[in-house]
């Protein structure tokens, strides 16, 4: 059933979301080429115009992803997808998995089109660097810290960009149950800001409760995490040598919550408008 559900998730979304890819893939061609003339200024453009997309490229996907969740699910279409036999938590795990797969892929193209915007700077710029000299320093960079190190990282900023998307899921759902789903899309809105206030306290929380931080060694320039005292900082006006860690397990623990009391709306709070 969540394949036949995944399914119909890729023949509904596909046409926008295509759109989407499509217009910053475009954008970023148009920027390029605009950085190939002789003229400065229309470099200058160009340079700014690729930049667009790669910033701009996730928000947007993750966005249009959840305004199509809470359409989908609890406006006038929503009585459709609210009437499938099946659970309602099994409705959303199919949503949040398609959703996943789609940022997964954002984040990939995102990265081929910082790596072509950087390209292009340096042409720009007259930065000097070069395919190869990328791949060079990539390398480098891999071999300061372990494999599994990195792999790691790479599972923790996956985690967090998904964790974005279960926020935008979050808010669609509650922002629709009972009276505050009299408000539209407003509700849904309200609730995000909400939660994203309530999340950076949390953050911040925790950040000073977990005195752990991710710095490079003095030495070998190796990753290493070290203790660190985030609020001494602050209060000496002190720049942080490392990276605070403490966020990663409140986040950890914020999304699963926000997953579950997802799941808990589908099964026991709908309200459609």
């Amino acid at each position: 059933m969540v394949t036949t559900l995944i399914k119909h998730e890729v023949l509904r979304t596909r046409g926008w979301l295509a759109v989407v890819f499509g217009s910053a893939t475009i954008m970023l061609l148009v920027g390029v080429l605009m950085e190939l003339t002789p003229w400065g200024v229309v470099q200058a453009l160009g340079f700014a115009l690729t930049l667009v997309p790669v910033f701009a490229l996730l928000l947007v996907v993750q966005v249009a992803l959840a305004f199509d969740y809470w359409r989908s699910s609890y406006s006038k279409t929503g009585y459709f997808t609210q009437s499938l036999p099946v659970k309602g938590s099994t409705i959303y795990g199919a949503k949040f998995l398609w959703g996943s797969l789609v940022t997964i892929v954002a984040v990939l193209v995102n990265i081929v089109m910082g790596a072509v915007a950087l390209l292009g700077a340096s042409r720009v710029f007259d930065l000097g660097i070069t395919v190869r000299g990328g791949l060079d320093a990539l390398a480098v960079m891999l071999a300061a810290a372990p494999a599994w190190l990195w792999v790691v990282l790479t599972v923790l900023a996956l985690a967090f960009v998904l964790s974005g998307l279960a926020q935008y899921y979050f808010a669609a759902s509650i922002g629709s149950e009972g009276r505050i789903n009299r408000l539209g899309i407003g509700g849904p809105i309200l609730i995000y800001f909400g939660l994203y206030m309530v999340l950076q306290v949390l953050l911040f929380v925790a950040i000073i409760a977990v005195p752990l931080g991710l710095t490079s060694s003095p030495v070998d320039g190796s990753l290493e995490i070290v203790s660190m005292n985030v609020l001494g900082s602050m209060v000496s006006n002190q720049d942080a040598e490392a990276m605070p860690l403490g966020f990663i397990p409140a986040l950890f623990l914020a999304t699963a919550a926000l997953v579950w009391r997802t799941v808990v709306s589908w099964d026991k709070k709908v309200s459609l408008a």
